[in-house]
């Protein structure tokens, strides 16, 4: 199924759309409702970035292997 992004011209058609949606019971979230990742979400973000640049990460290889291994 697709989803839409719709772009109300002033408040009164968003209130509008937003009364619609609420009677036909269809599920919606506005952007102010969507959630800021937290700053130590951002920071292991910067931090597993600033990682790969230095070379420091496992291959998809090699972490299988390693899970093998531990399960024998």
């Amino acid at each position: 199924m697709e989803n839409l992004i719709i772009y109300p011209e002033n408040q009164k058609q968003l209130q509008i759309l937003k009364s619609l949606l609420e009677e036909m019971k269809i599920k919606f979230k506005s952007e102010e409702q969507v959630e800021e990742l937290q700053d130590w979400q951002k920071e292991k973000i910067l931090k597993g970035i600033k990682d790969i640049k230095e070379g420091k990460f496992s291959s998809n290889d090699d972490v299988s292997q390693k899970a093998r291994e531990c399960i024998k």
